[in-house]
């Protein structure tokens, strides 16, 4: 696969229809970032100066952004040209920091201040080739967010949208319930489609047994995000047989087949992103696509990015391939712009008709599968 054909989403993208709204939640979170070269420079900088009883470790960059899945994927949207509406909660100081991050045409009119700000430090470093994000967090209000919290104009909104998106609910100590309460109202009031994304598990194991017991085998989740940290987390809860998922972090492939696996177990819709590639998957029909070939400038982000476009390509009813494809542009035109900046749909275009360069990692893994 050295080239796709892209004339058919392009062509799309240069008119595309209504689609109506989206509705994300819950979170909102501060991100204090800290970069550093190497992990290894930064831990021998912190044990040195834990050595010496204290001190201060320079040679680094720091910035402050815009922070949550929720926010960074309804950003993602108003970008692309959709009106998505926000609901999290934070508080006074919070509010005002998200109107000074944010895209200042974000329809913020169902953010609740009655809450506490949640506040990450996200440090971005190389660890064995590979750039990644460890982040730190105080989970604030993103820790107990419920359903009870929704007021009438929240759920009017969610009434209406045309799809519901609930992401990072690993923060959440009741995520199964919100997700839960949530997903059965709008089966029982709307047509939208529901879209969950569970965020790293890994500091709230049990979060992901609840979430498919009380709502992913119920049916109620349409389409369910993950990438290749994640869909381990959901295939060893799935199997009789969890060692089967244990170590696959470092096998691409199995990714995949972990993805396959989730999906024919529950039945749901599996939209797979990776470093390498994006697949999605639903009643055994499986559709993949290589990542596009980009220098990666930021870490951080690229997740709701690519959640962004997925959720776009699946309100504009795109075929798979096409889908994929989108939410790999967004992605890709995200974490190579230093300023982590979210493209919109002419930048888009502007890619695709370049042809760029898909990721050659990606390309041999999807012809060796």
């Amino acid at each position: 696969m050295s080239e796709l054909d892209y004339s058919r989403l392009i062509s799309i993208l240069n008119n595309p229809k209504d689609v109506g709204y989206p509705v994300v939640l819950p979170d909102f979170f501060v991100d204090h970032f800290v970069t550093f070269k190497s992990l290894d420079k930064l831990i021998d900088g912190l044990k040195g100066l834990a050595e010496q009883g204290g001190g201060n470790l320079l040679e680094n960059e720091q910035f402050i952004r815009r922070g949550g899945n929720a926010v960074n994927t309804a950003s993602a949207l108003q970008t692309l040209g959709l009106k998505p509406k926000l609901i999290v909660t934070t508080d006074v100081h919070g509010v005002s920091l998200l109107k000074a991050l944010a895209n200042p045409e974000l329809d913020l009119n169902h953010v609740h201040v009655d809450g506490r700000l949640s506040s990450t430090v996200s440090i971005e470093t190389e660890y064995r080739g590979r750039k990644v994000n460890l982040m730190v967090s105080d989970s604030g209000s993103a820790k107990e967010f419920s359903f009870s919290e929704l007021t009438d104009h929240d759920i009017n909104a969610i009434r209406g949208c045309s799809l519901i998106a609930l992401v990072n609910l690993n923060h959440n100590l009741k995520g199964s319930e919100l997700a839960h309460d949530l997903f059965q109202m709008v089966r029982e009031t709307s047509n939208a489609v529901t879209f969950m994304d569970i965020g790293d598990p890994s500091g709230n194991p049990k979060l992901v047994g609840k979430l498919i017991k009380r709502v992913v085998s119920q049916g109620l989740v349409d389409v369910f995000g993950l990438n290749e940290n994640e869909v381990r987390w959901v295939a060893q809860n799935l199997s009789n047989d969890s060692k089967r998922w244990q170590d696959i972090q470092s096998k691409p492939l199995d990714w995949l087949k972990a993805a396959q696996f989730v999906s024919r177990e529950t039945g749901v819709r599996i939209d797979l992103h990776t470093p390498y590639f994006a697949a999605t998957i639903h009643k055994d029909e499986t559709t993949t696509v290589p990542s596009f070939d980009v220098e990666s400038r930021v870490v951080c982000g690229a997740g709701d990015a690519w959640n962004a476009g997925n959720i776009y390509g699946t309100l504009l009813d795109l075929l798979p391939e096409d889908q994929l494809i989108l939410a790999n542009a967004v992605a890709s035109l995200y974490v190579s712009s230093s300023a982590a900046s979210h493209p919109t749909l002419t930048e888009i275009v502007k890619f695709l008709e370049r042809k760029p360069m898909l990721s050659g990692d990606g390309t041999k893994l999807l012809k060796s599968e």
